[in-house]
C-alpha cells in the first residue's frame, strides 16, 4: 500500500518540496501539517489516481494556485483559474496603500469611492472591502473588468468572503461602465483607484517562465506600446471624467514593472500636468507602485 513516505520520495525531486506537500495534501483532502506529521498514512488508490494527475500537472508547469483551486493572498483565500490572474505578494502593497488613503479620507469625515479596475479574481477589491467595513461603513466599492469569466469569479469570492453586498461588479473597458455614475453624482468627490492592469510587454513577457506564458491569461499581463496601453487609455479616460468634474480629487494606484518608471511619469504628466507622483519600491527593492494624486485639472 502507498503512504505519504513513498509517494513523497518518488516525486522529490521532480517538483518543489512544497508543491508536492500541498499537491498531497490536496489529494487526500487532509492539511499540509497533516501530510508532515504523518508520513506512515496509507494512500488509497482512488486519492492515488487524483495524486497522480495533478502532479502531471505540475511537472508540466501548470501554477499550482490553478491545480488547487486558490490562492492565498492579504490573508484571505481566493479562487482562481485560467480565466484570472494569480494574486501575487508584491500586490499587496496595493491594498495598504489604497487602506492608508481611505482611512485619511474617514479620519477627516469624508466619504469616497473605491474602484478596482481590470478586478480578475477581485482579490484587491474583496481585500479593500474586508479591511475596511468597520472603518469606512459608507464606503462604495467597484470591481470592474472586460472578462464576464473573470467577474464569475470574483463575484464568488466576494460572496464567499462576505461583501458581495458592499461591492459592485461591472463588465466594461476600463472606466467606460463607471463614467456616467462618476459624473452624475456629485457626492462621488473622492475617488481612490487601484489598478493592476496588463502591464508586460510583449518581449518580456516571451522571457517569462513556462508557469505563465503557457498558462496565465495573456490578456490580463500583454500590453503594447512597451507594456503601457492600457494604463494610456485609463489615464486618457481618467482626464477625460475630470473635465466633466473638475472638483473630483483622485488618488490612483497603479501597479507596473520597474523599467516602466520614467515612461508612465512622462505620460501621466502629458494627462495631468498639476498632479503628484510617488512611486514606491517592492520587497525586492524594485520599483513597482506608482501612486498618482491628482487635485484640480488644468
Amino acid at each position: 500500500m502507498l503512504t505519504i513516505q513513498s509517494i513523497s520520495n518518488k516525486y522529490s525531486k521532480k517538483i518543489d518540496r512544497l508543491d508536492l506537500e500541498l499537491i498531497i495534501a490536496h489529494a487526500i483532502r487532509k492539511s499540509r501539517e497533516f501530510v508532515l506529521a504523518h508520513p506512515e498514512c496509507q494512500i488509497s488508490p482512488t486519492c492515488n489516481a487524483k495524486f497522480e494527475k495533478l502532479i502531471r500537472r505540475r511537472i508540466n508547469h501548470e501554477p499550482l494556485a490553478y491545480i488547487l483551486g486558490e490562492k492565498e493572498f492579504f490573508g484571505l483565500n481566493f479562487k482562481v483559474n485560467k480565466n484570472t490572474l494569480i494574486p501575487r505578494p508584491e500586490t499587496e502593497q496595493i491594498i495598504e496603500l489604497a487602506i492608508h488613503s481611505a482611512k485619511n479620507y474617514s479620519s477627516h469625515g469624508k466619504r469616497y469611492v473605491m474602484i478596482d479596475i481590470g478586478t480578475g479574481s477581485g482579490n484587491i477589491i474583496i481585500a479593500l472591502a474586508h479591511s475596511l467595513k468597520h472603518i469606512s461603513p459608507k464606503a462604495k466599492f467597484y470591481a470592474i473588468d472586460i472578462s464576464e469569466k473573470a467577474l464569475f469569479v470574483s463575484k464568488q469570492n466576494a460572496s464567499f468572503h462576505k461583501v458581495d453586498k458592499k461591492i459592485t461588479f461591472l463588465h466594461g473597458n476600463l472606466l467606460e461602465p463607471i463614467k456616467k455614475i462618476l459624473t452624475l453624482k456629485s457626492q462621488f468627490s473622492n475617488l481612490i483607484i487601484t489598478a493592476n492592469l496588463p502591464y508586460l510587454s510583449p518581449k518580456i513577457h516571451s522571457s517569462c517562465s513556462q508557469d505563465i506564458k503557457k498558462y496565465e491569461p495573456k490578456s490580463a499581463l500583454i500590453s503594447q506600446e512597451d507594456g503601457l496601453a492600457h494604463y494610456r487609455r485609463l489615464l486618457k479616460q481618467l482626464r477625460n471624467i475630470k473635465q466633466k468634474c473638475s472638483a473630483l480629487r483622485v488618488s490612483c494606484f497603479m501597479e507596473i514593472s520597474p523599467e516602466q518608471k520614467t515612461k508612465i511619469s512622462k505620460i501621466i504628466k502629458k494627462y495631468f500636468s498639476d498632479s503628484e507622483i510617488i512611486f514606491h519600491k517592492d520587497l525586492s527593492k524594485r520599483w513597482r507602485i506608482c501612486e498618482l494624486e491628482i487635485f484640480n485639472y488644468q
